[in-house]
């Protein structure tokens, strides 16, 4: 084990040179964001928040520690050690074969000549004790290059200017915080997910937004002819897919952006054209049917909340989609590629749905005492069906119809408030009927592979 993870940590130190000369990609990252991909939403969540911005440099340190078991198990068997080297490359879709050997070709040098009868000498004791103090000292340092290379990006990147004008909508009686939750995110608050260990920094000044067909290019747009297109605004709320039925990735901003038909004449695209799909510049991509690529919800989103995108909610540009659950809302894009065989993005070939409509959800904000009787407010949410009625009860009473605040736009939340004439609960109930007249599921569903559905119910103490 020991002689793996030294060879681990000297392929590790010339892959890592390699990207900072060349950058070529990482594959303790490519393994960190599979791993990531593949936690249950309950234990990532709580990673995330126990960790805050540890959480992904620790994810790394977990690709360094694969890593170290493929050479571990070369150290016994070199073929099986090649095979699964060979394997998990191949499994991660590994795109440059130079990044790939610049880790194990000097891995394999050391595990070599470790391995020689001469060297095969057991370790003594302060030998071990200074190899185990290099091993943790590299790992330790994956996770802090992982850390403080996303900290130097973010502190590079290009902050957000004015590009529209925008004043937060007053907040309406009754549905006023902290019952209910702000009607309008603040950036600061807006949730922000990825599958990236570290998200990408994009220079404007030489980005282009690529439009191809079948992978020949058709035309490109640079930023600033992007600014330079008449825009519209609209207020719209997204909902994260790794949302359990306790976890409130949510957010609403008013964005401004630009439909696809200004950037594209649909009556120009060759016949056989079936998806349109969407590339960011992270590789992580998805697709639409045409008529929706095309339709009244698609939206490209070039600023929130009066001012440009920042790095974390999609700069330069990004997709809005409402009728369906956040990954498909492509962020960072740099291609619009449209193909004539159905395109499957990152979570698709996950085997996520490649149809991933929001079920209709009800969260309950805050329950506080009111005189004689319960005070209870939140949020309800059908992606673009919208949200026709919200009812609400204590423990196994009757049902109560809440007041519903009308939304800020179709592709909003709605807010919701109730005053149930109990003096004491245990459990609030809280349902919601989507625009077209269907209620909320009852029965909680497994989050893959199209997202958590079930019962709203809160647990009180008054």
């Amino acid at each position: 084990m020991q002689l793996a993870s030294l060879a681990a940590l000297a392929g590790i130190a010339i892959h890592y040179l390699c990207f900072y000369l060349f950058a070529w990609p990482l594959l303790p990252e490519a393994i960190a964001e599979w791993i990531m991909a593949r936690t249950p939403s309950h234990y990532a969540l709580w990673i995330l928040d126990a960790l805050g911005p540890w959480a992904k440099p620790s994810a790394v340190t977990g690709g360094l520690a694969t890593l170290g078991a493929v050479l571990w198990v070369a150290r016994w068997r070199w073929w099986a050690g090649v095979a699964a080297a060979l394997g998990l490359t191949w499994f991660l879709a590994f795109s440059s074969i130079p990044a790939s050997l610049s880790f194990w070709l000097p891995a394999a040098a050391v595990l070599y000549a470790g391995a020689r009868p001469s060297q095969a000498v057991p370790a003594a004791g302060r030998r071990r004790f200074v190899l185990a103090g290099v091993m943790a000292a590299g790992t330790v340092s994956v996770a802090l290059e992982s850390f403080f290379r996303d900290r130097i990006a973010a502190a590079t990147s290009v902050k957000p200017v004015a590009l529209f004008s925008f004043e937060p909508p007053p907040e309406r009686e009754p549905f006023l915080p902290p019952l209910v939750r702000k009607a309008v995110t603040p950036v600061s608050e807006f949730y922000g997910m990825s599958k990236n260990t570290v998200d990408p920094v994009i220079d404007p000044a030489t980005w282009r937004l690529r439009i191809t067909v079948d992978g020949r290019p058709l035309r490109d747009f640079r930023y600033q002819e992007l600014l330079a297109l008449p825009r519209e605004q609209r207020y719209v709320s997204l909902r994260c897919i790794s949302n359990t039925l306790q976890s409130n990735l949510m957010g609403t901003a008013l964005w401004s952006g630009v439909r696809l038909s200004q950037l594209v004449d649909p009556s120009k695209l060759p016949a056989g054209i079936v998806e349109a799909a969407l590339i960011g510049v992270d590789g992580h991509g998805d697709s639409f049917p045409l008529d929706y690529a095309f339709g009244e919800e698609t939206l490209f989103a070039l600023g929130m909340n009066g001012e440009t995108l920042n790095r974390t909610h999609g700069f330069p540009i990004r997709l809005l989609v409402p009728r369906y659950y956040g990954f498909k809302h492509v962020k960072w894009i740099d291609e619009i590629r449209f193909v004539s065989q159905p395109y499957y993005g990152t979570w698709p070939k996950l085997g996520y749905t490649k149809d991933p409509a929001i079920h209709t959800v009800c969260y309950i904000d805050r329950v506080r005492r009111a005189g004689n009787a319960i005070e209870a407010g939140g949020i309800a949410f059908a992606g673009s069906r919208g949200i026709r009625r919200v009812q609400v009860r204590a423990d196994n009473g009757d049902w109560l119809e809440a007041a519903c605040e009308q939304p800020l736009s179709a592709y909003t939340w709605t807010r919701w408030r109730v005053v149930i004439p109990v003096m004491n609960v245990t459990l609030v109930h809280a349902r919601a009927m989507d625009g077209a007249g269907r209620w909320q599921s009852e029965v909680e569903t497994p989050l893959f592979p199209n997202g958590v559905a079930g019962p709203t119910v809160r647990k009180v103490s008054l």
